[in-house]
């Protein structure tokens, strides 16, 4: 296959240095194209700039999905809704069921694995060539270990107790990579986020060899990418913590944490400080997926989240929840309804609300880590601490009173608390309703808007899994009330 490039032509990611970006996937089509390095030019020492071309190709594989997860989650968890009505698994497989295991349910795997491909043939690049210093190789070598990383994570939170390959840097004739347990995958992750960091340290104060794509550019040196690489450590291990009941990820979250970019100080203003997905409205750039106009019948907000949202001092509902969202006419479809439409990603002014292509999706950002900082010092009993990092999201990002928690209140009314501030400090950015559900055993608090509507605890593996595995299909039992 030596014309196959691992970049795909699919969309331009414009980068600042860079004249010609392109986006990285597997080899699918034997098409050669002239933006992008192949796979020989990449194992055959390539060239400073035949590596930087592959870098810009792993920040774009980073958009992999984003749509379709937040959207796929956020149905699965009862966060939203799409009642465009052109597809019925929207209204049908996804909240009822059966789940189709080659269908939604198992559609956005194989392009995570795509992009983790990309990075593994990156890597092997960067480990060959003798065009880039000691330094350009440890810093090339920890951006990369990171973002798959990051798509390792995103596959483990996807699949849940199912588990998921992670061996899967083979040869095209070798047996396919064994599933390994849930515990198995995060332990992974959490592993080669460190290895990551190692390799940001060993990079010193050189620079990165190729341009950092917009969204990132509170991290465009190794010393600050490591910055998010621990918040995301920080994420895994919190998610480790609730997701497989380990006592000890705690403390290493709350480790990552005091290494990442989280900071108390110029609130409410470093709530957003963060790496985002950076969209654009230009042509051939990648346009935010999400964002619509008021008049669009597609996405809606679920509306049983309008009863959770809490009150200012005045009355006023929490400025998240005003912020982000808009009331329209009610929107049916197949025996579903809601008058909610989701803003965040609009451009809002007073009562109009137009889509913004260009508006960004954090990856993650400040205000989800005071959150997950809350959650650390509640693990480690450090209850006065969570009522503060609490307290700092609630009265400077959603304008409330302080919680009415104290260190004496039962740890399950802390997690409620938690919660609702990340499902709105983090509305439509994750799908964290079902994420959060899954991590604290509270799926079955989540509503079914129709008989034989049913929850479903993770996403399914695809066709042919189960049973290699030895699990009946579909291989995921709902959950009802």
């Amino acid at each position: 296959m030596t014309t196959t490039s691992i970049l795909n032509p699919r969309r331009l990611l414009s980068v600042a240095g860079l004249s010609a970006a392109l986006v990285a996937t597997g080899c699918s089509l034997d098409i050669f194209n002239q933006n992008a390095p192949t796979e020989d030019q990449l194992t055959n020492n390539p060239s400073k700039l035949i590596l930087a071309r592959a870098a810009t190709g792993i920040f774009a594989s980073n958009f992999t999905d984003v749509g379709g997860d937040i959207q796929i989650y956020t149905i699965y968890g009862r966060e939203g809704y799409n009642l465009l009505g052109n597809d019925p698994r929207e209204t049908g497989e996804a909240i009822s069921g059966p789940q189709d295991p080659g269908g939604r349910a198992g559609g956005n795997w194989a392009v995570k694995y795509q992009a983790i491909r990309s990075v593994n043939i990156y890597l092997r690049a960067v480990n060959s060539t003798i065009n880039l210093s000691a330094g350009e190789k440890a810093a090339s070598l920890g951006f990369a270990q990171t973002m798959k990383a990051a798509m390792f994570l995103r596959l483990a939170v996807r699949s849940g107790t199912y588990g998921l390959p992670i061996d899967v840097d083979r040869p095209i004739d070798a047996d396919p990579a064994p599933f390994v347990s849930q515990d198995a995958a995060f332990a992974y992750v959490s592993a080669l986020f460190d290895s990551a960091k190692t390799s940001l340290q060993g990079a010193g104060t050189v620079a990165f060899p190729f341009p950092i794509a917009p969204g990132f550019g509170s991290f465009n040196t190794p010393t600050l990418f490591l910055q998010f690489n621990r918040a995301l450590k920080a994420r895994a291990e919190v998610f480790r913590a609730t997701f497989l009941a380990c006592a000890t990820c705690w403390t290493t979250a709350q480790s990552a944490l005091g290494e990442s970019f989280l900071t108390r100080t110029g609130l409410p203003g470093t709530l957003t400080l963060g790496a985002y997905y950076g969209y654009a409205s230009v042509a051939n750039e990648p346009a935010n997926p999400i964002t619509e106009n008021l008049t669009s019948d597609r996405y809606f907000v679920h509306p049983s989240l309008a009863a959770l949202v809490q009150t200012q001092a005045g009355g006023a509902p929490d400025t998240r929840w005003s912020s982000k969202t808009r009331t329209v006419a009610p929107r049916t479809w197949n025996n579903v309804t809601s008058t909610i439409k989701p803003v965040m990603y609009n451009n809002n002014s007073g009562a109009t609300s137009v889509a913004d292509l260009g508006a960004d999706i954090p990856v993650i950002k400040n205000e989800e880590l005071l959150l997950l900082s809350a959650e650390v010092n509640l693990g480690l009993g450090n209850k006065a601490a969570a009522i503060a990092d609490i307290d700092s999201v609630r009265i400077k990002s959603g304008a409330l009173p302080p919680t009415t928690l104290t260190i004496v209140s039962a740890d399950s009314a802390f997690v409620t608390e938690i919660l609702y501030n990340r499902l709105m400090s983090l509305l439509w950015e994750q799908g964290v309703r079902w994420i959060d559900a899954r991590r604290y055993g509270r799926l079955a608090s989540l509503p079914l808007d129709r008989p034989g509507d049913a929850v479903f605890p993770s996403m399914i593996v695809p066709a042919g899994e189960c049973d290699a595995r030895g699990l009946d299909s579909p291989c995921t039992p709902p959950v009802t009330p």
